[in-house]
């Protein structure tokens, strides 16, 4: 039998998979729950993106109707990327492809 271990992405602390760590509904996980705030995650959010207002229509107090997420971080709700996703996004807006991209690079350096 082994033991997972992974690394928290906002402190780089390895955290084993057997403890006490903070996970998002989407997978991503963090050492404690003060890593995971640093990096967008809420335990309640909104899918209407009125958090704490009367706005949603819904005529309930907030995070009481449908509208209501629990444990979401800010990649699952879409207001950041991965790197990757990044990466692959300007490579295409550059119409560049990643090999063309190492091989600028290797003549820069």
């Amino acid at each position: 039998m082994s033991v997972d271990f992974f690394d928290c992405v906002v402190c780089g602390e390895s955290v084993c998979e057997c403890g006490d760590f903070e996970r998002c509904e989407c997978g991503r996980k963090w050492c404690s729950f003060e890593c995971a705030e640093e990096d967008g995650f809420k335990e309640i959010s909104c899918k209407s993106g009125y958090e704490n207002s009367d706005e949603c229509g819904s005529g309930l107090k907030c995070c009481e109707c449908e509208m209501q997420v629990e444990k979401s971080c800010k990649y699952c709700r879409g207001e950041d990327f991965e790197d990757s996703e990044l990466l692959e996004y300007a490579l295409k807006r550059l119409d560049l492809f990643r090999s063309e991209l190492v091989d600028m690079y290797k003549e820069e350096k």
